[in-house]
């Protein structure tokens, strides 16, 4: 794109030069048009003159006040004795009766003449239009002389002030150039014009999600590997005694340790793979229509073979609803929800998967009556890897994490209720419908600060 001070510096002057040019051919115009009035004027007063003479041959008279740049030429015939008078010695004009003005063309040249009967004389005095084009041109440019000594003066100007103009661009660069690559501080915006801060307050917004995101994932990977240190310790543990062991019922018990340690480390690394692509908040997320309804009978029948080994029932009911939002991620946040559910509420049990709506959205509930979460661990049950005390069933600590990460992305929000037959839990999702504003969205988003749930 090259430089902006050489652009606007170059069309700045191109813009100025073609005023110029404007300029210039309009004073030439003006000028000619001034010209033709004041010298026509002049030849019609001479043809009046030379008519007024009286009995005076044309050679005794002498026209004073005649300038001889304008080159006046005077030309008389006179019927009566077929006689011709010419003030000099050159072609004569063709001889034309009708009084005015016309434009002839004489030995190559245009020439202005005024043709003026008087008695049997027919007088014409003319003028070459060269003349005329001259003094019109030599008056403009004279009218131009300032405007051609001013345009280096004025580039120079220009050079300065558009330099002056763009000197907080270049400090701002500067101060970008001069960062460390891990500065997400903001950007001072005091002194800046008004088109050059939009732009810094656009970069200071960006430099924050960045830090947001960043920040997140420097905790994910920290909590990652501290929370993956103790499952994969213990399959090493195990490893090691089932090769030191002395019998073969030792050795199969140690084995079967090894691969329930397999597997709770495989179920977490599937877990901190989910949450992680869930993150960071700049990513677009592509979303579709999703019936409710269809989505929570179908988790309720995925997950009823799970819930049959405790002797626990899981239903759906919902009238035909729909959200607008990525299909695997809300049907990944139900059956989180549900699988939680199930961990925590005891054998021949009961959970119920409902939707609903009103005035401001669509309410998702996942309903169980088992034991509930304590009061004091609500606010808390949705944070990464965190499990409320007293918790005797396994699990990662990401399952809840992961539910508060998928209602966020579709600008919901998530509250605790009582759960069923006065006890238990009701996790209550609000979802914006498909034709809800965005600030109502926002609105939504903003709701439900206190959580409460179960733990996975």
């Amino acid at each position: 794109m090259g430089s902006i001070r050489t652009r606007l510096l170059f069309t700045l002057i191109f813009v100025q030069l073609v005023g110029g040019f404007i300029a210039g051919w309009a004073a030439l115009h003006s000028a000619e048009e001034e010209f033709d009035r004041l010298l026509d004027r002049e030849l019609q007063q001479t043809a009046s003159a030379m008519a007024r003479r009286g009995s005076l041959s044309p050679s005794q008279v002498t026209l004073v006040g005649s300038n001889p740049e304008h080159q006046v030429r005077l030309q008389i015939y006179d019927s009566a004795s077929n006689r011709l008078f010419l003030s000099d010695k050159t072609e004569p004009f063709p001889i034309l009766e009708k009084e005015g003005f016309s434009t002839l063309n004489l030995a190559g040249s245009d020439w202005r003449v005024y043709t003026m009967p008087s008695g049997t004389e027919i007088i014409e005095a003319g003028q070459p239009v060269r003349v005329r084009t001259s003094l019109a041109a030599m008056s403009s440019l004279r009218i131009l002389q300032p405007f051609l000594f001013a345009v280096p003066i004025s580039a120079i100007l220009i050079w300065l002030i558009v330099g002056q103009g763009l000197a907080p661009l270049d400090r701002t660069a500067r101060s970008v150039a001069q960062r460390s690559p891990s500065s997400l501080t903001p950007l001072p915006t005091e002194g800046l014009p008004e088109e050059l801060r939009s732009l810094v307050e656009e970069l200071n917004r960006l430099l924050k999600r960045l830090s947001v995101s960043l920040d997140a994932q420097k905790r994910f990977a920290a909590d990652a590997a501290h929370e993956l240190r103790t499952p994969l310790t213990a399959i090493k543990l195990q490893a090691q005694l089932a090769r030191k062991a002395d019998s073969d019922e030792k050795r199969m018990k140690y084995f079967l340790r090894l691969d329930e340690g397999i597997a709770r480390a495989t179920h977490l690394i599937e877990q901190l793979l989910t949450i992680a692509r869930l993150d960071p908040d700049s990513v677009q997320h592509p979303q579709s229509s999703v019936r409710v309804d269809e989505m929570l009978c179908a988790i309720a029948s995925e997950m009823q073979p799970i819930a049959r080994q405790k002797n626990i029932t899981v239903s759906s009911s919902s009238p035909s609803l729909t959200v607008l939002g990525m299909p695997d991620a809300l049907h990944l946040m139900v059956t989180n929800l549900t699988d939680n559910a199930i961990k925590y509420t005891p054998e021949n049990g009961r959970i119920e998967l409902s939707a609903s709506s009103d005035a401001h959205g669509v309410l998702i509930r996942v309903s169980d009556n088992g034991p509930g979460i304590p009061e004091k661990d609500r606010s808390r049950v949705f944070e990464r890897f965190y499990r409320a005390l007293g918790t005797h069933t396994s699990g990662t600590g990401l399952g809840l994490a992961i539910v508060r990460r998928i209602v966020d992305i579709h600008h919901g929000s998530i509250r605790v209720l009582d759960g069923l037959d006065g006890r238990g839990t009701t996790m209550e999702i609000r979802l914006p419908r498909p034709d809800t504003p965005a600030d109502d969205k926002f609105l939504l988003q903003s709701r439900g600060d206190s959580h409460n749930s179960n733990t996975n």
